[in-house]
């Protein structure tokens, strides 16, 4: 059965182009336009994505017998097309130069159901696909396109029909030829959006790229490389990267396609499309266009075109089934929300974890059930060592990880396993089998190096990192972490090159100031120390953090009363910041360090201003140990008992710290057997880094060295406090470094060995020579070292 075309109709944006009638229309509203520009509109319309040249312009518009200036003519009809498109050659949304060759129109077209076509009763094949090729997509030999003369919604249901018969095999058969692999990877540009809502602005970015990082074949590269390129490029890096220019960053990237999204409205209607164009030769290869009847279905709706286009990209049936969380589920079906969540990812890229706060808040406050936001928001408040905070948002991220997909609900456990059960091995399983199963991006690798480090396994942890470097540009979080794996293994200069190519890459945050600050010390250049503190008054949330590190470095060299007057005005800002576990952790680290020192009276006090900021487990810990080494054993078994049953799993609770506070109760009481048999298990742990401290501190290799003093095995002992000088690298500015060699020196007396005290005692006067004089310690070294002269 043959019908009548009555009318040819093409809409774009709130235009609607009659091509039989040569009538443009806004809203219902005629516009006037001349012959010639409309039939210039005629001509990008049959050809959209594609650059239509000057000369076939020329030839369509005038006839070789027509004497005209033929630049001035078009360049006249290009304006009065543009004026009535009410578009701009600098910032167009429709018609676009392309220089020396012609124009390009841009935005995404459709056909309304009313466009009545001649169907061929010879046809029998459907097309690879019913949609209208996005914006800038490259150029093809056809004349003129394939959907002039055919309805969509005709295909449809020829599409439709063999679904019925066929069953699933469509999706197979129908898929392209040309596929993605896991070693490939996609360049995802931005949308182009024509409807003028902003709230589709990066939303539809972020739902796509989880709809295709569901896939295990599908790698995106990340945004931090894509920027870097357009940097090159002499672009922001904030452009917009759409059409030819993302096409390039896929060349530049070494990228197998870049996929390229638009979305435009008809009335209430909204048009969702999605494109995959290989990158070598800017070739569409799959094309994918679905309808939203109302805006809060139009992530639904791209969800349903992402797995279409997965399938068109060669991913298999099965996997898809098996890897195909609906978009609403995985993300949020509040695009207010979503916009918010791309909002907190791009600030956290930027500005750092601090900043980032209050977009992930106010995703959350937008839908209280994105589990995404939760997930996330929980990594960040553990860098700013809020781990109540922390514990709260793995807790309900845990409790909606059906929410999400797959790889992000690996994402999620693992995170419930360090924040708040503590088991570390579990978060390495789940992070392992991410990394086995799909192209992990580069939080994923940072957070299982930053598992391996807190574990003290340095070497695979450099790996990760390493990994993650070699992938594309990466955070200034993994360039910091990285140098300090490195440092902990002694290996300095490696890690002042890591540091250097961040710099070099304008990489700058609180953290990678403090461990610049740790490499200084480990060379021991004071004066770029003070620098270093200096330019922390320049980058947000890091005036706090490298004060706490001074107060840990005065103390190294016995500054005890610089020590305490740092560690007040970080505590302080840290609350101005509204950090109050920071804070709280903050003033527990130096009531440690008084408690060290023999200053019980300001210990306890200390530990007393933690315990009224927070209750949480870090600063719970630290007053547990200060207890028993101030002598409050009753008080110190109370709270030991309390951390053993809130923290059953915790691995560094359980097989660290618990043992450690046994061992220092003991020690007190001149235990020392006790002491040295709860220890021995932690031995594997000695070079791990708890996040009570900033450092990895080896306590228990000090404590257990205590322990052989008090048992008179010197031998020993000598050996458990070289583990702290050998690994300065690890200690760092905690003051146990420079404790330790008053313990060495200890040591060789409780040998016999008087002249290696000797000169340890030297060694450890040295550092402390311009310390406070009233402190206990001090007075007790001076006194055993006068006795052994």
């Amino acid at each position: 059965m043959q019908q009548k075309t009555e009318r040819r109709i093409v809409r774009f944006g709130s235009f609607e182009a009659d091509l039989r009638e040569a009538r443009l229309s806004k809203g219902g509203i005629r516009i006037r336009l001349q012959e010639q520009p409309f039939q210039i509109l005629v001509l990008l319309l049959e050809r959209p994505g594609q650059v239509v040249t000057r000369e076939e312009i020329c030839q369509k518009l005038w006839s070789n017998d027509t004497f005209v200036e033929f630049d001035d003519a078009l360049n006249t009809a290009v304006r009065k097309l543009r004026a009535a498109l009410n578009d701009s050659a600098d910032n167009p949304r429709f018609l676009e130069t392309v220089p020396r060759r012609g124009y390009r129109f841009l935005a995404p077209i459709s056909l309304p159901p009313d466009l009545q076509v001649e169907l061929s009763p010879v046809q029998n094949k459907v097309p690879d696909t019913v949609s209208v090729p996005p914006p800038e997509i490259a150029h093809s030999n056809a004349s003129r396109p394939w959907w002039f003369g055919w309805s969509r919604w005709a295909w449809i249901g020829i599409a439709a029909l063999i679904l019925a018969t066929t069953g699933g095999v469509y999706w197979y058969r129908s898929r392209a030829r040309f596929q993605i692999t896991a070693a490939d990877t996609i360049v995802l540009a931005d949308f182009v959006n024509t409807t003028g809502e902003i709230v589709f602005d990066k939303a539809l970015r972020e739902a796509t790229e989880v709809g295709l990082q569901q896939s295990p074949y599908f790698n995106i590269v990340p945004d931090r490389k894509t920027a870097a390129i357009l940097t090159e490029m002499r672009r922001g890096a904030d452009d917009h990267m759409t059409g030819n220019v993302a096409i390039e960053v896929c060349q530049r990237a070494g990228g197998k396609v870049t996929v390229q999204g638009s979305i435009s409205s008809i009335g209430t209607t909204y048009l969702v499309g999605l494109a995959a164009i290989r990158c070598d030769n800017g070739v569409p290869i799959a094309r994918e266009e679905v309808e939203a009847r109302r805006k809060e279905d139009v992530v639904d709706a791209l969800g349903n075109a992402t797995s279409r286009l997965r399938a068109r990209l060669g991913e298999s049936l099965p996997s898809i089934q098996k890897y195909d969380v609906p978009l609403v589920r995985a993300t949020t079906p509040s695009l207010d929300a979503l916009r918010a969540y791309g909002q907190a990812l791009s600030t956290l890229e930027k500005t750092g974890d601090l900043a980032a706060v209050p977009f992930f808040k106010r995703a959350i406050e937008l839908d209280p059930n994105f589990a995404l936001a939760y997930g996330t928001l929980a990594d960040i408040y553990w860098n700013l060592d809020e781990a109540e905070l922390a514990r709260q948002n793995a807790i309900k991220a845990y409790e909606l990880r059906d929410r999400v997909t797959d790889l992000e609900k690996l994402s999620i456990e693992a995170g419930y396993q360090l924040y708040v059960t503590g088991e570390l091995e579990k978060a390495v399983d789940a992070f392992e089998v991410a990394r086995r199963t799909y192209p992990v991006s580069s939080r994923f690798l940072n957070d299982l190096g930053v598992v391996y480090g807190r574990l003290g396994r340095f070497g695979q942890e450099i790996d990760i990192y390493r990994e993650s470097i070699r992938a594309g540009p990466s955070s200034s979080t993994i360039y910091g972490n990285l140098a300090v794996s490195l440092m902990a293994l002694s290996k300095i200069d490696e890690a002042g090159t890591v540091l250097s190519e961040a710099a070099g890459r304008n990489l700058q945050s609180d953290y990678l100031l403090q461990v610049n600050y740790w490499r200084e010390f480990l060379r021991g250049d004071s004066d770029e120390m003070r620098r270093i503190l200096l330019q922390s008054l320049d980058v947000p949330g890091a005036q706090s953090l490298l004060l706490s590190e001074q107060a840990n470095t005065e103390a190294y060299f016995g500054h005890f009363e610089k020590a305490r007057q740092l560690s007040n005005t970080a505590a302080k800002l840290m609350q101005s910041e509204g950090q109050n576990e920071a804070a709280g952790v903050c003033l527990a680290q130096a009531a440690v360090r008084e408690a060290e020192i023999g200053d019980y009276a300001r210990a306890r006090d200390l530990i007393s201003r933690a315990q009224h900021l927070t209750h949480d487990q870090n600063v719970l810990t630290l007053t547990a140990l200060v207890m028993v080494q101030i002598g409050d054993f009753a008080k110190g078994h109370v709270l030991a008992g309390k951390l053993d049953k809130q923290y059953p799993s915790n691995t560094f609770i359980q097989e660290y710290w618990l043992p450690v506070i046994g061992a220092l109760a003991d020690l007190r009481q001149n235990h020392g057997a006790n002491a040295v048999s709860l220890l021995r298990p932690v031995e594997p742990l000695d070079s791990a880094a708890p996040d009570e401290f900033s450092t990895g501190t080896l306590y228990p290799a000090y404590v257990r060295g205590q322990a052989y003093l008090v048992l008179g095995d010197g031998s020993k002992a000598e050996a458990e406090f070289q583990k702290l000088l050998d690994h300065r690298g690890v200690v760092l500015n905690f003051p146990l470094g420079a404790l330790a060699r008053l313990g060495q020196a200890r040591a060789y007396v409780c040998s016999h060995d008087s002249l290696r005290a000797h000169d340890a005692y030297r060694d450890f006067l040295q550092i402390w020579k311009d310390a406070d004089p009233d402190l206990p310690i001090l007075k007790q070294a001076k006194a055993e070292y006068a006795a052994l002269r």
